[in-house]
């Protein structure tokens, strides 16, 4: 009778790992934060190694002669099989390490904000690469994740959007990439097309008519440069010229200097000098007296510029539109960021700026609630991640069951985060609602308050 002893043998030494599989799951509530280990044949998802051969605990099929059952059912330790898991791709290593902490902390303070018991975060490392964020959705994906959220930049995100597919789960991105966005994978960055047109419209309803443009050169003004022509014409308004520039101050200073026609009202002024000077009596005199001060003749032919930049790149180039004769006084400069640090609020060539940028009350209470638990900073994508994580937890747990479809994932009335109002839409991206602020020396003005609701789609 030697094959039954060794028939049981065999048996009861695969009962007994699989109670030990079942019990170190109680302990290990999820995957180490930065662990991103690939998919090994025989081992489990915490780690435990399997005998070659044998099939995870609680799918096995035994042969089943002489009486030995053919399926073995296990039951999870309790409450493991109510577990919700998320996968969360960002670069945790490599040169973007500081982001991607940034953006986990983030989304572990939504978690112990929102989420209840049974959502689960599956942080996976994706090393800022195309390559390694494959590699990061192939681990969350295999450790059961409902919903990817990130990764980061859009070469990544168009990498790991296939596997999502195939698995049938959908993304959530935090680039703000058009390429990124479809068939189940979204974008949740902040879009500069829907600032611009913010401000834009809002600058246009206030009067005016004639904007130009100072932007960079490369895709992202590329993008912009478009972005604002359609602005202008939605508004009824016209282009009256766009001006771009390299990367070093000699060409951003050429540019102004062309977007303020400076030379051709320089030679106009000169002129009228010569001829007031030619003529000689007293009302030439007093005119030219009057010119003596002036650097151009007449005014630029635009009501409102539009500047990309914040930052130091925004304290070197917006002084270049009054040093060329643009006067701010008259023209009202335009941007698309957050410019209500001190520093550019008491820069005088910003005076009365408007911008067009999340709720800031919003953004200043996360970034106070990020400093008080993590003793730091967030980074400007924070709130992404904050967003995409409470949306997730939101849609975890709502009637009772989890749903990640597009339908859910694309409420029409939209979800309030941490940069206020956002919706997804069936096309992959992201609509985000914005308010309008004047800068001032002493603080920044809100002018337009950001809609507290969305437009009705259409069909």
């Amino acid at each position: 009778m030697a094959w039954r002893r060794v028939v049981g043998a065999a048996l009861a030494a695969f009962l007994s790992f699989a109670l030990v599989a079942c019990e170190s799951s109680n302990v290990r509530k999820s995957p180490p934060l930065t662990q991103d280990k690939p998919a090994i044949p025989g081992q489990s998802w915490d780690g435990v190694g399997l005998p070659p051969n044998l099939p995870l605990p609680g799918t096995s099929s035994l042969p089943g002669p002489f009486g030995i059952p053919e399926e073995i059912t296990l039951t999870p330790p309790p409450g493991m099989a109510d577990r919700i898991s998320i996968g969360l791709l960002l670069p945790l290593s490599g040169s973007s390490a500081v982001l991607g902490r940034s953006l986990l902390d983030a989304a572990q303070l939504a978690t112990f904000e929102v989420a209840d018991k049974n959502f689960v975060l599956l942080p996976r490392d994706t090393a800022g690469t195309p390559e390694g964020a494959r590699a990061a959705a192939a681990s969350a994906i295999e450790n059961g994740a409902k919903l990817l959220l990130g990764p980061v930049f859009a070469a990544s995100a168009l990498a790991a959007a296939p596997l999502a597919r195939d698995a049938g789960i959908n993304m959530v991105a935090f680039t703000n990439n058009r390429a990124a966005a479809g068939n189940g994978a979204f974008v949740m960055g902040f879009l500069p097309s829907q600032r611009i047109d913010r401000v834009i419209s809002y600058a246009a309803s206030q009067g005016a008519s004639r904007f130009a443009a100072l932007l960079p050169e490369g895709p992202y003004g590329d993008g912009a440069s478009d972005a604002f022509v359609q602005a202008v014409q939605r508004a009824g308004a016209s282009v009256v010229r766009i001006e771009r520039y390299g990367s070093d101050s000699q060409s951003a200073a050429k540019a102004a200097k062309r977007l303020g026609n400076y030379d051709a009202r320089r030679q106009e002024l000169l002129a009228q000098r010569r001829i007031l000077s030619e003529t000689r009596n007293e009302v030439s005199k007093r005119a030219l007296k009057r010119l003596e001060n002036l650097e151009t003749l007449g005014d630029v032919d635009f009501d409102a510029v539009l500047l990309l930049e914040t930052g130091d790149a925004l304290k070197g180039l917006a002084p270049r539109l009054p040093y060329y004769d643009i006067d701010i006084r008259t023209v009202r400069v335009l941007g698309i960021d957050d410019w209500s640090s001190r520093s550019l609020r008491r820069e005088p060539s910003l005076a009365r700026a408007w911008f067009a940028s999340p709720s800031v009350a919003a953004v200043a209470d996360f970034r106070a609630r990020f400093l008080k638990i993590y003793g730091r900073s967030p980074h400007a994508l924070a709130p992404l991640a904050y967003d995409a994580t409470a949306l997730a937890a939101v849609l975890a747990s709502r009637d009772g069951r989890p749903d990640f479809s597009v339908d859910a994932l694309t409420a029409a009335n939209g979800f309030a985060g941490s940069a206020g109002l956002f919706r997804l839409l069936t096309s992959g991206l992201v609509e985000h609602q914005f308010a309008v602020y004047e800068v001032r020396q002493d603080k920044i003005r809100t002018i337009s308050e950001a809609s507290q609701a969305f437009e009705v789609l259409g069909n």
